[in-house]
C-alpha cells in the first residue's frame, strides 16, 4: 500500500504525507456529507492539494534563498569594513 501511495505522490509531485492528509480529509468530509461526491469534485480537490503542496515547496525554497542572500550580504559588508580599515 505504501508503494502505491509513494507512486501516486511522485506522480503528483508532492510528499506522501501530503497525499495521506488529502485522503484523510476526503474520507472525513465524505462521512459528513450525505450527498454523493462526483468525480469532478474529487479531481478538483486533488488538484488543490497538489497546488498547496507545490506552494509550500516554493515557500521553503524562497525562504532558503532569502536566508542565503542575507548571509551573502553580511559577508559582503564585512569585506567592505575590512577594506576601509586598511
Amino acid at each position: 500500500m505504501y508503494d502505491e501511495l509513494k507512486r501516486k505522490a511522485e506522480d503528483m509531485g508532492i510528499q506522501v504525507t501530503d497525499l495521506v492528509k488529502f485522503y484523510i480529509k476526503n474520507g472525513l468530509e465524505g462521512v459528513q456529507q450525505s450527498n454523493p461526491r462526483n468525480e469532478n469534485t474529487d479531481k478538483l480537490e486533488e488538484s488543490i492539494a497538489f497546488l498547496e503542496a507545490k506552494v509550500a515547496q516554493l515557500d521553503s525554497v524562497v525562504m532558503d534563498l532569502v536566508r542565503r542572500l542575507k548571509v551573502f550580504e553580511e559577508a559582503e559588508e564585512d569585506e567592505e569594513v575590512e577594506i576601509k580599515q586598511d
